[in-house]
C-alpha cells in the first residue's frame, strides 16, 4: 500500500480502495487503519482512503507532541497531496475528537461528517477512567493492552493477530500522547458550527451513549442518528455489515439530493 509525502519531512501510510466521493477515516489510539479492515467493502461505491496517523502503523514518527488539532492540520495536509478539496470525514471514538475539529475549524473541506462513537469533551467518570487506564496501559502494560483491545473488536482470530501486528507498531509516545489529548480536548460549545449533513452512530450499551447523545441532540439538530441496540462501542468491527450499509446509505443519499 502507498505512502504519500506530506510534508519536507514526512510521509503518512495509507490504504485505497474504489472511486467515486472520497472517504476518509480517522481511528484511535494506537490502532491504526487497521481498524477499519472491513470498510474496504464500501469500495465498489466510493473511494476509501484509510490512514496511519504519525506514530502509528507504517507512517512516520510526529515531529512534535501530538494534539487533536495537529492531526487535523496533518489530514487536511493528507487531503491536499491527494488534490482533494473536500471529502467525506468518518471519525471512530477518538477519532472523532478529529473529525470534529475539522469539521469546526475547516469546514469548507468536509462534504459530510460521519461519526462513531462520537463525544465531544471526556466529562464524565467511566469515559475519564477509560482513557486513564488506557494511558496507564500504554506506560505499564502495552502488550495487554493491544490484547484487550484487539480481543474487544472481534473474535475473529486472523483479524485480532493483523490488529496486534499492526497496533505493536505505533510509537509508544504518540499512544500516549494521543489519549491526552483525547482527554484534554473540547469541543462541546462549538458543536452548532457542525452544519454540514451530519450521521451519529452509536453502540446502546456504550457506558457514555446516552449522555453524549443529549449534547449532540440538542447541539446538532439536524444529524441522522443510528443505535445499534445491545451493541457496545466497536462498530465499525462487530457491526460491520450494517455500519458500511448505513454509511453507504447516507453519502449517496446526500450526493443525489445535491444533484438535484
Amino acid at each position: 500500500m502507498p505512502s504519500i509525502k506530506i510534508n519536507d519531512n514526512k510521509y503518512l501510510h495509507y490504504e485505497e480502495y474504489g472511486q467515486g466521493m472520497p472517504i476518509i477515516f480517522i481511528h484511535p489510539p494506537g490502532m491504526g487503519s487497521k481498524v477499519f479492515y472491513y470498510q474496504h467493502y464500501l469500495s465498489n461505491r466510493i473511494r476509501v482512503l484509510l490512514p496511519d496517523l504519525s506514530g502509528h502503523g507504517e507512517s512516520d514518527k510526529a515531529e512534535q507532541e501530538v494534539s487533536i488539532s495537529y492531526y487535523a492540520n496533518e489530514l487536511l495536509c493528507f487531503m491536499d497531496a491527494l488534490n482533494i478539496n473536500k471529502a467525506v470525514i468518518c471519525g471512530y471514538s477518538a477519532g472523532c475528537l478529529i473529525a470534529q475539529h475539522i469539521g469546526i475549524y475547516h469546514p469548507k473541506r468536509v462534504e459530510l461528517m460521519i461519526l462513531s462513537g462520537a463525544y465531544p469533551i471526556v466529562d464524565n467518570f467511566s469515559a475519564k477512567t477509560l482513557h486513564k487506564i488506557g494511558m496507564y496501559m500504554v506506560k505499564h502494560q502495552l502488550n495487554l493492552l493491544i490484547k484487550a483491545i484487539a480481543r474487544s473488536h472481534t473474535e475473529d482470530n486472523a483479524l485480532r493477530e493483523t490488529l496486534i501486528n499492526h497496533m505493536e507498531k505505533a510509537n509508544k509516545k504518540v499512544w500516549y500522547e494521543y489519549y491526552q489529548a483525547s482527554l484534554q480536548y473540547n469541543c462541546l460549545e462549538k458543536l452548532d458550527t457542525l452544519t454540514m449533513p451530519l450521521l451519529l452512530m452509536y453502540g446502546a450499551k456504550g457506558d457514555w451513549t446516552s449522555r453524549y447523545l443529549t449534547y449532540y441532540k440538542s447541539k446538532c439538530k439536524h444529524a441522522e442518528l443510528f443505535l445499534f441496540e445491545k451493541q457496545s462501542h466497536q462498530l465499525p468491527t462487530k457491526q460491520w455489515k450494517p455500519f458500511n450499509e448505513l454509511i453507504t446509505r447516507f453519502i449517496l443519499n446526500k450526493a443525489n439530493l445535491k444533484m438535484e
